[in-house]
């Protein structure tokens, strides 16, 4: 399997008929997602039935943005055990919604909701309207099986979580064109982690949900720094909470507002650069930390290590 990032785009041809675009169509939820058999209604069958997609993926993380025509599909036991597939999809619709069922649950899923399917078991899923949605495929491995196996089929929209986890699959999808493979991986991870604490239905005390919060942040913080476009604003945003929120969550649970932190994990990455090999420039080291200045960024370095830059790089390199 391909580990490196790629995205594409995929319709079928404008000169296509309608039975040539039901039949790409489910060669392609064969080559993205596995066997599903598909069903045609007698005015859908004689009509123009559409599609587009948008595939993004680094090895088995993958997300795909979908819109089609109504159709509904089913996956039998025989398709879940000749995939060999036992993790699960998230579907997040934008726009139109779909009647869903595995096992003993059904519900009726549409914008501002989240369903959660396990892949190795038998599945339906009705949609009668034509449809928008994100399909985001979760790997067993990097979830907890046992919380992910006895899930909801519809995610709890009442959890705070709902919303993060939604806010952080759009933004996956919005920047497409941007990630490389080890960014995509980091951040998708990072999402999955907020998928965990949704499936963890133990009710939770406000500090614990200000301390997710905070983690949230500070992991945010630490992948990202380097993009000097990211601000506190911009992480509460990531985070799926208000500005006011985030301050709240990392005063109580770090004693930090979300600046100074931001600021601290960009000096420790300065101070960490001060280390290479090769003596960067000290005025590359400050424009990578933000600074205008390499006065402004030694007053800062001096005033969280107690050495300049230059005393630093001395010690660290003996």
């Amino acid at each position: 399997m391909n580990s490196d990032y790629w995205w594409d785009e995929e319709s079928p041809a404008e000169s296509a008929t309608a039975a040539e675009r039901r039949d790409h169509w489910r060669d392609y939820l064969q080559r993205r997602q596995g066997s599903v058999g598909l069903a045609f209604s007698a005015r859908e069958a004689g009509s123009d039935f559409g599609w587009k997609t948008l595939a993004q993926a680094a090895g088995d993380l993958q997300i795909v943005r979908f819109s089609s025509g109504s159709v509904h599909y089913r996956r039998t036991a025989r398709d879940a055990q000749g995939d060999g597939d036992d993790g699960y999809r998230v579907l997040v619709p934008v726009r139109g919604e779909f009647k869903l069922g595995q096992g003993d649950q059904a519900e009726i899923v549409g914008p501002g909701k989240v369903a959660f399917i396990r892949w190795d078991l038998p599945l339906v899923m009705r949609q009668d309207e034509p449809l928008e949605s994100l399909i985001m495929t979760v790997p067993r491995r990097l979830v907890n099986g046992d919380l992910a196996d006895n899930a909801p089929l519809a995610l709890d929209a009442r959890r705070p979580l709902l919303p993060m986890l939604v806010n952080q699959i759009n933004q996956l999808h919005a920047n497409h064109r941007m990630w490389n493979a080890h960014d995509f991986r980091v951040a998708y991870r990072s999402t999955l982690s907020l998928l965990d604490g949704l499936l963890d239905r133990t009710e939770a005390l406000p500090e614990q949900r200000y301390a997710f919060v905070a983690a949230r942040a500070r992991e945010t913080m630490e992948g990202l720094a380097d993009d000097l476009r990211l601000t506190p604003d911009a992480v509460a945003q990531m985070c799926g909470v208000s500005r006011r929120t985030l301050y709240t969550a990392l005063t109580k649970t770090d004693g930090v507002t979300p600046a100074v932190l931001l600021r601290d994990i960009r000096l420790e990455r300065a101070c960490e650069r001060l280390s290479y090999p090769g003596a960067i420039e000290i005025g590359r080291i400050a424009e990578a930390a933000g600074y205008s200045s390499v006065r402004r960024f030694s007053s800062a370095f001096q005033r969280r290590f107690e050495l300049t830059p230059q005393q630093m790089r001395e010690r660290l390199l003996g």
